[in-house]
């Protein structure tokens, strides 16, 4: 006879999977981000600065935070 697999073990390896793969992917937006808020920060006239600088500051901490889960 075959082996029996459960198919909650199935189904839960296939959502880590998908969730490991939608991570690396939204990891991958937001290092894309930082990216362009630096790019912008240094084309941006000297009034726009502090604006960008504090974006650019939230994106790298999204960048962290998403780098810590995993």
């Amino acid at each position: 006879m075959g082996e029996v697999i459960e198919y909650a073990e199935i189904a839960r390896a296939r959502r880590v999977r998908t969730m490991r793969a939608v991570h690396a992917s939204c990891r991958r937006i937001i290092a894309d981000s930082v990216g362009a808020a630096r790019a912008e920060l240094a084309m941006a006239p000297p009034e726009e600065w502090g604006v960008r600088v504090a974006r650019l500051r939230k994106l790298e901490e999204l960048e962290a935070y998403a780098a810590a889960l995993g």
